[in-house]
């Protein structure tokens, strides 16, 4: 077999493997939680570490500092911290943050996996992380959830969101240069005005920076904006994902 054949089929087999693989859920289903205890328990497990460790939190420069952890937790528990582009930007601006998070996941052992119909499943999971919150400023049952609200996207959030990109792709993808098959997961921020940026779409395939373009044309298709999520009424950032089945088109 010559170079170029070898290549050929070393690209159409990572491309095949990648598709039989079954895809992440893009969060854990409703009532399922990441952490064994949900997130108090996950938020109190995180104080201890810093308590227990004699850590300090972020001088006044660094007060306003938080960080949007992402995490992949696959079916055998075991968790992996996703860093896409945006994600490597925001530890730079906040470095206190990020450091002291990545220390205090390294000490969590009570993940769970996600479930469907009895099965483990591999999903992702996030949370903000905020500094200023935690040392003498931890109060008992701590959770974001408490206060910060999750985007939304009228009538039914992702779903309808998930139609109006799939019907844009639709229009502009050529299948014949990337014969895609099988379910991507596109990884996207949502800012505080509501507009969308594609990050990443995974997994990769043989002229994924093509495919990357097209789906992102689809995003900026949708005319209709995000409500952004909100801190205690104020607009942030966060990182999401969303499913894409191309053989629906």
């Amino acid at each position: 077999m010559n170079k170029k054949l070898l290549t050929i089929f070393l690209l159409t087999f990572t491309f095949f493997a990648a598709l039989a693989q079954r895809p992440a859920m893009t969060d854990y289903p409703p009532g399922q939680d990441a952490y064994k205890g949900g997130n108090i328990q996950m938020f109190k497990d995180i104080q201890e570490y810093f308590t227990k460790n004699k850590l300090s939190g972020c001088d006044n420069n660094n007060i306003k500092e938080m960080y949007w952890v992402t995490l992949r937790i696959d079916e055998n528990v075991k968790p992996a911290l996703i860093r896409k582009k945006n994600d490597i930007e925001s530890a730079e601006k906040n470095k206190c943050a990020y450091n002291l998070i990545v220390k205090a996941l390294g000490a969590l052992k009570d993940w769970q996996p996600a479930k469907v119909d009895g099965k483990n499943i591999t999903a992702y999971t996030d949370f903000p992380f905020i500094p200023s919150d935690f040392f003498e400023n931890y109060k008992e049952n701590y959770d974001t959830r408490n206060f910060i609200t999750k985007p939304s996207f009228p009538p039914n959030g992702m779903l309808s969101f998930r139609d109006e990109v799939k019907k844009n792709v639709r229009s502009s993808i050529d299948y014949d240069f990337y014969n895609v098959k099988g379910i991507f997961t596109v990884f996207f921020t949502i800012d505080t005005d509501g507009s969308t940026n594609v990050i990443d779409v995974e997994p990769k395939v043989p002229n994924s920076e093509g495919l990357i373009e097209d789906i992102k044309y689809g995003f900026k298709k949708v005319k209709q904006k995000w409500i952004p999520a909100t801190k205690k009424g104020v607009p942030v950032k966060v990182n999401t994902r969303v499913n894409l089945k191309f053989t629906d088109y």
